[in-house]
């Protein structure tokens, strides 16, 4: 009887150190995941920022303007190469007289 009891206790007892040492191994296994991931966040926020600095580059009006200049050999329009269509049908352009020339503008982000 005094040997089922012993066997008992230690089987009780090992039973708690494996469900402490697993508990405990499972939390390091999880530090090195959130290390791992924050490695990943870190890597993928600097990657972020020099894609934004890459494309305030390429999307520069001054950039765009040298390009279509320069590559694609476009040049500011002729005076007469503008036509002006009225938004609403009631405006109405005199023919004799040169249209101003409105220009459009980028406003907001």
């Amino acid at each position: 009887m005094k040997w089922v009891l012993w066997t008992l206790l230690m089987m009780s007892v090992s039973g708690a150190l494996l469900f402490y040492v697993w508990g405990k191994v499972d939390v390091v296994r999880v530090g090195y995941e959130l290390d791992a991931l924050l490695k990943k966040k870190a890597a993928l926020t600097q990657e972020h920022e020099r894609l934004q600095a890459r494309f305030s580059q390429l999307t520069a009006p001054e950039r765009i303007a040298s390009e279509a200049s320069d590559t694609l050999g476009m040049r500011p329009p002729g005076a007469r190469q503008v036509v002006l269509v009225p938004s609403h049908p009631e405006e109405r352009i005199p023919n004799d007289e040169p249209a101003p020339l409105r220009l459009a503008r980028q406003t907001g982000d």
